[in-house]
């Protein structure tokens, strides 16, 4: 059953597995796996030689149906391109009819594939950014941090989130881009990917933040506040 990917048991097939014992209904379905799986498998057992049969009759007539469908399809499929394009040389045979054919395409070709040619009345096509564009993480930095019909930044919805600040999120992307240094990547690939970055690493960064606290550039300040904590430590060990 080469190039198939699955088949059917049939549940009045049932029976046949009912009346064997457990042991041999297991062995019976390994040899169904195996024999789809065009491994030829011999059995020397005479119940599970019978009990095969019907089965194995039932997977030839469905695989030969399937072959038959998979033939319908790719001469329909073959037919269809030719004609697509022969309808495509007849039309670009004409200059005229190239505009117009190109004009249509930027009306219809959103509801297809999501992406809109916009084309001027000397024919030339503007093609906006689809779906499947690859970019570079500094584009993918500036589409980030700016505004989509009826979307807000996303660096401001991921700073929502997980109630930081979208500066906070910045970082941690920078972080997440020197990872990925080189990359070019889809929007919704740079998305996923940063998604689960942040999911991993938001708490430890945001801990480690803390910890880093800024150092005043006044070295008697810095004495002062050194001396305020040892003065803590010492009267919660005196408590």
């Amino acid at each position: 059953m080469q190039g198939k990917k699955s088949f059917v048991l049939y549940t009045d097939q049932r029976e046949v597995f009912d009346e064997l014992s457990d042991e041999d209904a297991g062995k019976l379905i390994k040899h169904i796996f195996s024999y789809v799986n065009d491994e030829d498998p011999i059995t020397e057992d005479k119940l599970i030689k019978v009990a095969f049969l019907p089965i194995k009759t039932q997977l030839k007539r469905d695989l030969r149906i399937w072959d038959e469908k998979k033939s319908q399809r790719a001469e329909a499929g073959k037919k269809g391109g030719l004609a697509k394009a022969s309808n495509a040389t007849n039309i670009l045979a004409k200059p005229s009819d190239a505009t117009n054919y190109l004009a249509n395409l930027a009306v219809n070709v959103n509801d297809n594939v999501n992406v809109n040619d916009n084309v001027n009345v000397n024919g030339n096509v503007n093609k906006q950014i689809s779906a499947s564009a690859l970019f570079s993480l500094d584009d993918v930095l500036i589409d980030f941090k700016k505004e989509k019909p009826l979307k807000r930044p996303y660096f401001n919805r991921m700073a929502e989130v997980h109630s930081a600040d979208s500066e906070t999120i910045e970082n941690l992307f920078h972080k997440w881009a020197t990872l990925k240094e080189g990359e070019s990547m889809t929007i919704s690939k740079a998305e996923n990917s940063f998604n689960l970055f942040l999911q991993n690493n938001f708490k430890s960064y945001i801990q480690k933040a803390k910890e880093e606290k800024p150092k005043s550039n006044n070295i008697f300040a810095d004495m002062y506040q050194e001396l305020l904590r040892e003065k803590e430590k010492n009267n919660q060990s005196n408590q």
